[in-house]
């Protein structure tokens, strides 16, 4: 499988009126030119696309999905609030062999939570907020205190309270996705460990850990991406939260991301 990733913040492009500027749709039309490109090696195969969030939250969504589809011949599909969040469900339990747990997918511009039980999906939810996004109504590029995660923790909690299914599951929680591969990387270089399965002290101890480095010096920081080191401490806050929330007894980060869900679902599909 070849796995190809541009990092294009496009949420930071959305306008006070909800329209995703012009730059912004440039980036992305030359990110798609990018893996147009790319695909030219590979002419058998059927190319779908998939657009989440950020393109789901612009008020111009129709003339961006227009213009995506005159940029690279393939059809895309804008996947709502619910299809977001299962397809990360799908890509944890068709990984992992756990019958009872949350699902979080931290995006730039949205996170995704499921509950799920006896391996089924109960609950799910698709909050506003991401790494990006946080960080642009919480800033965090410069020293921080005590005081300023803390303002950004209780706003989360207060999030997460408007949905009790969130409350005191006692479950564990299973991340996917950027932010939370990073987390578990950072913890594992520290630990020497292939596996990370951490406690709450255990997350908390990474976040202390970067937020006591200034972001121009995270890329020293093993384990931490650098294109992430300026939106890694919100993530971590959203983690953290939720785990208080919840009462979990431990945060496990995978590989995985919603793309195998989306795989995973097309291949039992067809079966």
């Amino acid at each position: 499988m070849k796995n190809e990733k541009v990092s294009a913040r496009l949420i930071n492009y959305i306008q006070d009126d909800g329209n995703l500027k012009e730059e912004g749709i440039q980036i992305l039309l030359s990110t798609l030119n990018q893996f147009n490109q790319i695909l030219t090696s590979y002419p058998e195969i059927e190319v779908m696309g998939f657009a989440t969030a950020v393109i789901r939250q612009a008020s111009n969504k129709e003339a961006i999905l227009n213009a995506m589809k005159l940029q690279i011949d393939c059809p895309f599909r804008l996947l709502s609030e619910y299809e977001e969040a299962y397809y990360g469900y799908v890509s944890v339990v068709n990984a992992i062999d756990i019958d009872d747990g949350f699902t979080i997918d931290i995006g730039g511009g949205s996170t995704e939570i499921t509950l799920f039980k006896d391996r089924e999906l109960i609950e799910n939810v698709s909050f506003p907020f991401g790494a990006v996004s946080l960080d642009r109504r919480f800033p965090c590029d410069h020293e921080l205190t005590v005081a300023h995660l803390e303002k950004i923790h209780f706003f989360l909690i207060e999030m997460f309270k408007k949905h009790p299914w969130l409350t005191n599951q006692n479950a564990p929680i299973i991340g996917i996705g950027g932010t939370a591969r990073n987390v578990g990387r950072v913890h594992q270089a520290a630990k020497k460990i292939e596996q990370p399965v951490m406690s709450y002290a255990e997350v908390s101890r990474v976040l202390m850990e970067i937020a006591s480095i200034p972001v121009q010096d995270r890329g020293k920081i093993k384990g931490l991406s650098k294109k992430r080191k300026d939106i890694i401490i919100p993530g971590i806050l959203i983690i953290l939260a939720l785990m208080e929330e919840s009462q979990a007894p431990y945060f496990m980060p995978i590989d995985q991301s919603i793309r195998e869900g989306l795989l995973c679902d097309l291949y039992l599909k067809d079966q």
